[in-house]
């Protein structure tokens, strides 16, 4: 007969913590709609996952977790001011160093990457067409 104890064992407590250690380990990407006067359509993908098509109003932001399992790129392709423009959102190769979120504003002449040096949205040489 075997017993078995309604408690969770040590190795359940172990591999509870090796998960959530593993699920930390990646980074966010926010996309924040600072177009005064329009809406943000956005459609990000990557190789292997699609987002779908998302609309935010003024000040909305949308965000979305990246695992750091393998490297990939983050494309959205965004309408603002009546015109297409694809950004490389997430380039793990680009951001790996960068730190765990990447907050972008989607101004209307220009995407601005949040500077976590001075709080400020002026990281703004990212190409985009």
């Amino acid at each position: 007969m075997v017993h078995t104890s309604p408690y969770p064992t040590p190795l359940f407590f172990f591999l509870l913590i090796v998960s959530l250690v593993a699920l930390s380990e990646g980074w966010s990407v926010y996309i924040r709609n600072d177009l005064k006067s329009d809406l943000l359509t956005i459609l990000c993908k990557s190789e292997d996952n699609h987002l779908g098509m998302q609309v935010l109003n003024y000040e909305r932001e949308l965000n979305f977790p990246i695992e750091a399992m393998s490297p990939t790129t983050f494309t959205c392709t965004m309408d603002w001011n009546g015109r297409l423009h694809k950004l490389d959102v997430f380039n793990s190769k680009r951001d790996g160093k960068v730190g765990r979120d990447l907050k972008w504003s989607i101004q209307n002449d220009r995407p601005c990457l949040l500077n976590s040096s001075t709080n400020k949205y002026d990281l703004c040489n990212y190409s985009y067409n």
